[in-house]
């Protein structure tokens, strides 16, 4: 599960329900603010089509202005499209020049070794995250200060999955629909990696016989 808090704008929405990931949803068109046009975090917003004081403030919110939204992202197979991010909380009620854009990336690996330097004290380094269910993947990058380049360094494993705390961020170069994508991370944890074993048969108790093995995944 990835979840998002958010300040979204709203660009446009739709009066007809859609279908999505088995249910029925309310759809509308929104983004994350940015510097410019190019740098809006552009999201598909789905509320769940049920009558409600959630589906009210959905359909009585006008556009051009901001929601706080607490909720889950979806990642496409399909980069051109916007994320989609399915509401949990809405409130239309908040100040319009509120900022808020926070991410918690809980299904996230390793998509490389390569540890790259970027402007500005920045490093960089490709992820994956599965769609639920699903071998699709959809590749972005881990962006973070250059102060954790040595945990980074210690910690990355290709394959290896990665829990990630940050912001999101796209940029779209001449108005392009594919953006580079970045979730650009305040910190990021991983499991400890196990050692490899064998049985030993000397072993008493329940545990005796089980090999202990990497619980990771080797892709």
């Amino acid at each position: 599960m990835n979840f998002i808090a958010a300040t979204v704008v709203l660009k446009s929405s739709s009066p007809d329900p859609v279908t999505a990931y088995g249910l029925s949803y309310r759809s509308a068109d929104a983004v994350v603010p940015g510097g410019n046009g190019n740098s809006e975090v552009r999201l598909r917003l789905l509320c769940y089509d049920r009558a409600g004081a959630k589906l009210d403030a959905f359909n009585n919110w006008k556009e051009g202005n901001r929601a706080l939204i607490t909720g889950n992202i979806v990642f496409s197979e399909d980069t051109s499209k916007p994320l989609d991010l399915i509401i949990t909380t809405l409130e239309t009620n908040v100040p319009q020049e509120m900022y808020c854009n926070q991410v918690v990336l809980g299904n996230a690996f390793f998509g490389s070794d390569e540890i790259k330097e970027r402007k500005n004290d920045v490093v960089a380094i490709k992820i994956g995250t599965t769609l639920d269910n699903s071998d699709v993947t959809t590749w972005l990058f881990l962006e973070t200060h250059e102060s954790r380049k040595k945990k980074l360094t210690e910690r990355v494993r290709k394959g290896r999955p990665i829990c990630i705390q940050g912001y999101l961020r796209e940029y779209r170069k001449d108005d392009s629909d594919s953006p580079y994508r970045a979730i650009v991370a305040s910190d990021f944890t991983t499991r400890k990696d196990q050692a490899k074993g064998r049985s030993n048969p000397q072993t008493s108790g329940s545990a005796a016989g089980y090999a202990e093995v990497d619980p990771t995944p080797d892709y």
